[in-house]
């Protein structure tokens, strides 16, 4: 019995403990099964926030970027946030710059990406520094044409310098010659105004007495009008001197430049020959005549005009000659003014119509004694012929006034303006009349410049 009992004390021991035990496994399976269902739970929800941060087909770049993560020692979320960050600071300049912000600060309009954009200007820098280039290559071009124009110009400079010392070296003989003409300008300018007063006061004293004598003069005109014709065809046909034609010639010319229109002559800077002097051509001395047809001398075959002077010889080129009469080697050449051995002397006196425009003046006068200067002769100053003149060259011939033109209510600057037209015209007479009677050749304008070459006569 007591064996029983022992034993049915350890069946019911083992069966409570077996109950504890079955009622313990169920008690934490339904725990572990409850902490199983909210792990499920919770690896839902992280799988739903996983599939919303990262895809399948993107589990090797989030791999990738983990890594770079971990090597910069920074959470996933933090390094894509640095690396974001740092991206819109280099494209933006901003940490904080949104797509809208960043296009309006690089002014991308439409659809267009940063690189688009960035591929556009870039384009566009391509293309200006392809323009750049090209520019600095016709800059280079120019500055290398400057410099050439520069050379040429420093040339011209150097050539301009030479001739202009040139013109002063052969101008400086005029301008003694033109001050001292001015200083007698002067002097009779004072003399005349000295005498202008003088007459003023004695014209009015004479002019009731010149009244009185206007009766017996109004037949003079008519007279002294036939003695004005008879003295203009008198100048037209004087012949000037010297009768043989051999002593008007100056030189010849010793070649021809083929057909550049320039030739050489025997007369050079020893002789006095200066650029621009002109000399009239012919076949021999004999032509240097007068022509019986009308009266003047012979016109030649051409006129030479110097342009470049050597020590015994000169260049010149040919001016209106005719292609019928070639100026050759041996043809004579002849200035009036000009003469190698001797410096010719002029008077000229009167107004002269140089320029053909029917008005004559004084200082187409003064021209003429610029060009006799010029072509080394001698102008005589003042109005009376002297023993050792070899030309006068005489303006157009003054108007004849009679006294009787004067009004009887003319005012002295009337009166004495009148007198002095009366003055010049009997002065020319009286200067003609002397050159004849002393056998000095007597020049107008046209003669003037036919024996000088100066242009066509």
């Amino acid at each position: 019995m007591a064996m029983r009992s022992s034993g049915g004390s350890g069946v019911l021991i083992a069966l409570i403990i077996f109950i504890f035990l079955t009622v313990g496994s169920a008690t934490a399976a339904i725990l572990l099964y409850g902490q199983k269902t909210s792990a499920n739970e919770e690896l839902s929800r992280e799988k739903a926030v996983r599939t919303e941060l990262m895809r399948e087909s993107e589990r090797e770049s989030v791999a990738t970027l983990l890594q770079e993560a971990n090597r910069q020692r920074q959470s996933l979320v933090g390094y894509l946030v640095a690396r974001s960050d740092g991206y819109r600071e280099f494209v933006a300049g901003m940490a904080n710059a949104d797509e809208e912000s960043t296009r309006e600060r690089f002014r991308i309009t439409g659809q267009s990406s940063v690189v688009e954009a960035f591929n556009r200007i870039l384009q566009e820098n391509n293309l200006l520094n392809a323009q750049a280039s090209e520019s600095a290559a016709r800059l280079q071009a120019l500055e290398s044409e400057l410099s050439t124009r520069t050379q040429d110009m420093k040339d011209l400079q150097t050539s301009s310098d030479d001739r202009v010392a040139s013109v002063h070296a052969s101008i400086s003989e005029y301008a003694d010659a033109a001050q001292s003409y001015r200083a007698d300008i002067d002097k009779t300018r004072n003399e005349y105004r000295m005498s202008l007063d003088e007459k003023t006061s004695r014209h009015r004293n004479e002019v009731a007495d010149l009244q009185d004598e206007i009766d017996d003069l109004n037949g003079n005109q008519t007279v002294l009008a036939g003695r004005l014709n008879e003295l203009r065809k008198v100048v037209e046909s004087i012949r000037v001197r010297p009768k043989n034609p051999a002593e008007l010639v100056d030189g010849r010319v010793v070649d021809v430049l083929g057909s550049s229109g320039q030739v050489f002559i025997d007369l050079g800077r020893n002789d006095r020959i200066r650029p621009g002097m002109t000399f009239r051509v012919y076949d021999d001395a004999n032509q240097i005549q007068i022509d019986p047809t009308t009266g003047e001398y012979a016109r030649g075959k051409a006129s030479l005009q110097v342009i470049k002077v050597a020590d015994s010889t000169a260049t010149a080129r040919v001016t209106d000659g005719a292609s019928s009469r070639p100026v050759v080697r041996g043809d004579v050449i002849a200035n009036a003014v000009f003469n190698p051995e001797h410096r010719f002397k002029f008077l000229v006196f009167g107004q002269f119509d140089v320029d053909g425009n029917g008005s004559s003046s004084m200082n187409e006068a003064n021209y003429i004694k610029s060009r006799i200067i010029e072509w080394g002769g001698e102008v005589v100053e003042g109005n009376q012929l002297t023993g050792d003149l070899d030309f006068l060259v005489l303006g157009e011939v003054p108007d004849f006034v009679s006294t009787e033109l004067i009004p009887a209510d003319a005012s002295p600057a009337e009166i004495d303006a009148i007198l002095k037209r009366q003055e010049a015209y009997d002065r020319y007479d009286e200067l003609f009349q002397q050159a004849i009677n002393a056998q000095i050749p007597v020049l107008n304008w046209n003669r003037f410049r036919l024996l000088t070459g100066d242009g066509d006569a």
